[in-house]
């Protein structure tokens, strides 16, 4: 299953290049170390940084966005959860357009199984003989981001870009 790159409600092109996503964290949180020496962190928000990248012998197609509003970006990349529970709450929100989906592992062998979603909580069809679940989805972030670094070079585009949750 594969879904398009989608920024700002403009559907990034295939000739741009198949896009490359790598998910970071933000920050957001301190660590503190206590007088005995034992670590906490205080988290006061998460939030990611989704960095896109590709190299197509066409631009990405986004120059008249307005770069200084937020974007609703429908990432090309699933998330994925492990779990043995069959009710698990995921981090973000999912695209519309793609279905979340999940697969039991049974033995050696992974198998499909439904799941329904209500908001961020996913209920999972649980599966005789499961003994871990695995469940994906596409997510969908509301995003400000800079314009796309590009080049060109040996007749091709290479571009990137840069988001952080908003």
């Amino acid at each position: 299953m594969s879904a398009p790159f989608v920024l700002g409600g403009i559907v990034v092109p295939l000739h741009a290049g198949v896009p490359d996503v790598t998910f970071g964290d933000a920050g957001g949180y301190t660590d503190y170390t206590l007088s005995e020496g034992e670590q906490v962190r205080a988290r006061h928000f998460k939030k990611h940084l989704i960095t896109i990248t590709g190299s197509g012998w066409m631009a990405t197609g986004l120059d008249a966005l307005d770069w200084d509003a937020k974007h609703v970006l429908l990432c090309p990349k699933p998330k994925r959860a492990a779990t043995t529970s069959t009710v698990v709450s995921i981090a973000t929100d999912v695209r519309p357009d793609v279905p979340v989906f999940c697969h039991a592992l049974v033995g050696r062998s992974w198998v499909q199984t439904p799941v329904a979603m209500d908001g961020r909580e996913a209920t999972i069809t649980p599966v005789a003989g499961a003994s871990q679940y695995s469940l994906g989805w596409y997510p969908m972030f509301t995003v400000l981001c800079k314009p796309p670094e590009d080049a060109n070079a040996g007749g091709g585009v290479s571009w990137q870009i840069n988001a952080r949750e908003s």
